[in-house]
C-alpha cells in the first residue's frame, strides 16, 4: 500500500512538473477500478465511460490541489463518486433505468393488464425517485446490483454501519412512499 502511494506521488510530481505521462500512468493504473465503481452505480456501459472520462478530467484539472499526505486512490474515488452523483442528479429518471421489474409478462391478453403494469411501474418509479440520493444509491447497489455491504462501503467510502443504516432508511422511505401512494389510489 505504501509502495503504491509512493508510486502515485511520483507520477503526480512528474505531471505537475510538466510531464503528461505521469497522469497517463495514473489513468492506466486506476481506469478499470474506476469504471467498475461507476458501472456498479449506474449499470450503463456508454454512460459509465462518459462519467469515467469526466471524473479523470476533473482529477486532471485539480491535481495541483491534491494533498500528498492522502492516498491518491481515495481522492480519485471521491471525485468518481461525486461525478456519478452529479450525473444521477441530472438524470431524473434513475428509477426507470435501474429498477427492473422481473417476472412480469411483456405481452398481455387485454389492455387492462398492460395498464395495471404501467401504473405499478409508475408508482414504484415515483416512490423510488423520492428516496434521497444517498440512500437510493445504497439501496440500488444492494437490492438491484446485489453487492455486499463491504463492497458498497468501499464504493461509497463510508463505514459498513453507514451503509446498513442508509439501506434501512431507504427501505423505510420507499415503504412510506408506496403506502402513501396506495392510500391515494383508494
Amino acid at each position: 500500500m505504501e509502495k503504491q502511494k509512493n508510486e502515485d506521488i511520483i507520477c503526480i510530481e512528474r505531471f505537475l512538473a510538466g510531464e503528461v505521462e505521469g497522469f497517463e500512468i495514473l489513468v492506466r493504473r486506476y481506469q478499470d477500478r474506476v469504471l467498475n465503481i461507476v458501472y456498479s452505480l449506474i449499470g450503463h456501459d456508454k454512460e459509465s465511460e462518459d462519467i469515467v472520462q469526466e471524473a479523470f478530467l476533473k482529477a486532471y484539472n485539480s491535481l495541483s490541489s491534491f494533498r500528498r499526505h492522502c492516498q491518491f486512490s481515495t481522492w480519485l474515488y471521491r471525485i468518481v463518486v461525486n461525478t456519478t452523483y452529479d450525473f444521477l442528479r441530472r438524470r431524473k429518471h434513475l428509477a426507470s433505468d435501474v429498477l427492473a421489474i422481473e417476472n412480469i409478462p411483456t405481452t398481455y391478453d387485454n389492455p387492462r393488464d398492460a395498464l395495471l403494469k404501467r401504473e405499478k411501474e409508475a408508482i414504484l418509479k415515483t416512490a423510488l425517485a423520492n428516496v434521497p440520493l444517498k440512500y437510493r444509491i445504497a439501496l440500488v447497489l444492494k437490492d438491484i446490483e446485489d453487492l455486499s455491504y463491504n463492497e458498497i462501503a468501499q464504493i461509497l467510502h463510508c463505514r459498513i454501519g453507514t451503509v446498513e443504516s442508509r439501506i434501512y432508511r431507504a427501505r423505510q422511505i420507499l415503504k412510506e412512499e408506496l403506502l402513501k401512494r396506495e392510500g391515494e389510489a383508494k
